[in-house]
């Protein structure tokens, strides 16, 4: 299989949401999470975060992988610029679209962004992360009541 990843531009986000709103629906389970609804709006509306998506090439149904980002302005008392945000991540077949993880710290780079924090991550990818030079500062915790 091959694998395509890109940012999607908004003008593109609302033919293709009843496929990806099911990805999402299972990041934004905490309700310290952003709703899906503000999800959707800050990428089509307010264009203040931005999805990236991997698809299989000779099927674009075939989604593998969505993920949201934003830029933010980063805290200075810890020497930062400008901090890109991925808000979350969900997909399938981790192994065929972690290598794009390159891209989006490009994309990070481009944007004078000197920190690349992770919102939503899953324990699961401690391993994959870590071999990105990526560490785990700090967990979060749920009670659904």
């Amino acid at each position: 299989m091959q694998v395509e990843f890109s940012a999607i531009h908004p003008d593109y986000i609302l033919p293709i949401w009843k496929k990806i709103a099911p990805l999402f629906e299972t990041i934004w389970d905490n309700p310290n999470s952003n709703r899906l609804e503000e999800v959707f709006k800050e990428l089509v509306i307010d264009n203040t975060s931005l999805l990236w998506m991997a698809w299989d090439k000779e099927d674009v149904d075939n989604i593998l992988m969505v993920l949201v980002t934003r830029l933010i302005e980063g805290n200075p008392s810890k020497d930062e610029t400008t901090v890109l945000e991925i808000l979350g991540c969900a997909g399938i077949q981790r192994n065929l679209w972690m290598d794009y993880f390159e891209v989006i710290e490009n994309f990070a780079k481009d944007n004078n962004c000197n920190r690349i924090k992770i919102i939503n991550g899953r324990m699961g990818w401690q391993k994959d992360l870590a071999k990105k030079g990526m560490r785990v500062t700090g967990y979060s915790f749920a009670k659904k009541i």
